[in-house]
């Protein structure tokens, strides 16, 4: 070959295998760096995140700092049935492993008035299907603040830290669980919330698990979710484990190894037709309720320093057959300084039971004393043995009306309407009186 033929090839084959590359290397990276390039590259993104959340995504900007990791910043999850911000978060780190995906949470904040609905669309998204979940999620936090639609922080949590989550998905499963601490919490490992999608039945079932380990939970906390909480009161606090779950056949609740403290009385009592305050605990050691099929709860309850209005102990005498002594028959209450019953559900089976004398200070005490004062028994109960149904007696008001109760009558009583309230029994002490825990 000619000499001359053989630089112009040389040439041609340097310009198509290594100008033109170049060039066209060049070219792709300019345009990569362009504005309106990221911002596509953005809005592409941001629909991939929505279309496997089931969320709206607002992304304010974004960083690829390696193939397997991506920066999100100014991250608002909306949800999309009523258009209100779920969570906000500042700056989110997406990492791929080995075994799953790693997310990394740089001060969270959750609305608390959302929650419930956002859930509901997690759990139906994830934890009940299969196939938008296939390998394991971790996620991080140092910090999780929660807010109400007003921007206070939400009572009893505030915020929360040191939190670690996870979707663990399996053959016939998907188990969520989430470990953090209280911000206010000095000691001690905090709480864990656990929620299985169990998938191996004829009718898939979910089922939670709350666990506080060795600090108390504030019932405040939890009250807007499980409205029964707030009638505990301000103070009122969980420490233990209990476990529920709902289902075609209805709900079912497992106490066990549960106690409450700080349990205000007078709060319980408030609806009722008689008064009783004091601050109390109450400690389960067996808890299962399935209502109208299983009920197997035993219990104690005790309490100090407070008031019993005596249409309580005519109710304690002549419904539950409980011994009270002295005259309290023109009085509206009386003050008591302990109370102490130990209670056992065993189906339609209640024994009651009075411990005010395992008090370290009452042991002078005779034995089946459930209220006291000073060291002089108020009213006693030895081992009471009735229907379960007589503790209905204790709310009895004047409109009440006296139904059968069976299996067959139970889904009638369910639909009716109870007749409304009127004037209560037992009015509270006044402000002449003396007074005790807030009384």
């Amino acid at each position: 070959m000619h000499e001359r033929t053989q630089r112009a090839l040389a040439r041609f084959v340097f310009v198509v295998c290594c100008a033109v590359p170049t060039i066209f290397t060049l070219v792709i990276l300019l345009v990569t760096w362009t504005p309106w390039y990221h911002q596509a590259e953005l809005r592409e993104l941001t629909e991939s995140i929505a279309k496997d959340t089931g969320f709206l995504i607002e992304v304010a900007d974004f960083e690829r700092p390696s193939p397997s990791r991506l920066e999100l910043v100014g991250v608002r999850v909306i949800d999309p049935e009523t258009q209100h911000e779920v969570a906000w978060v500042d700056r989110l780190s997406w990492t791929e492993v080995n075994d799953g995906v790693s997310i990394v949470l740089s001060h969270p904040k959750l609305s608390a008035a959302e929650l419930s609905g956002a859930w509901r669309l997690v759990h139906d998204r994830f934890l009940c299907s299969s196939l938008c979940l296939s390998t394991p999620v971790r996620f991080a936090a140092s910090d999780l603040e929660i807010e109400r639609v007003n921007g206070d922080r939400a009572a009893g949590l505030n915020s929360l830290q040191d939190i670690d989550a996870w979707i663990e998905p399996g053959q016939g499963s998907t188990r969520a669980t989430i470990e953090c601490v209280r911000s206010s919490q000095r000691a001690g490992s905090g709480f864990r919330i656990e929620v299985v999608r169990d998938r191996t039945t004829d009718t898939p079932t979910t089922q939670w698990l709350l666990e506080t380990r060795d600090a108390a939970l504030p019932c405040s906390a939890l009250s807007d979710y499980l409205t029964p909480l707030r009638s505990l009161g301000p103070n009122a606090a969980f420490a233990g484990r209990i476990r529920w779950s709902i289902d075609t056949n209805g709900w079912w609740v497992d106490l066990g190894t549960s106690r409450f403290t700080g349990v205000d009385l007078a709060s319980i009592s408030e609806r009722s037709p008689h008064r009783l305050s004091g601050t109390a605990t109450l400690s389960l050691t067996r808890g299962m309720i399935r209502p109208g099929k299983t009920l197997d709860v035993l219990g104690e309850l005790r309490a100090t320093q407070g008031f019993v209005s005596t249409s309580l102990l005519a109710s304690l005498e002549t419904d539950f057959g409980m011994s009270v002594t002295g005259d309290f028959r023109n009085r509206q209450t009386m003050p008591y300084d302990y109370l102490g019953v130990q209670f056992e559900f065993s189906g339609s089976a209640l024994t009651l039971d009075g411990i005010c004398r395992t008090e370290e200070t009452l042991k002078s005490l005779p034995a089946g004393v459930v209220f006291c004062a000073g060291n002089s028994p108020l009213v006693e109960a030895r081992e009471l043995q009735m229907a379960a149904v007589n503790l209905t007696r204790a709310f009895t008001t004047p409109e009440s009306v006296t139904v059968p109760l069976s299996e067959l009558t139970m889904p009638i009583i369910e639909w009716l309407v109870p007749p409304s309230p009127v004037s209560r029994i037992g009015a509270l002490p006044t402000s002449s009186a003396p007074r005790r825990d807030g009384w």
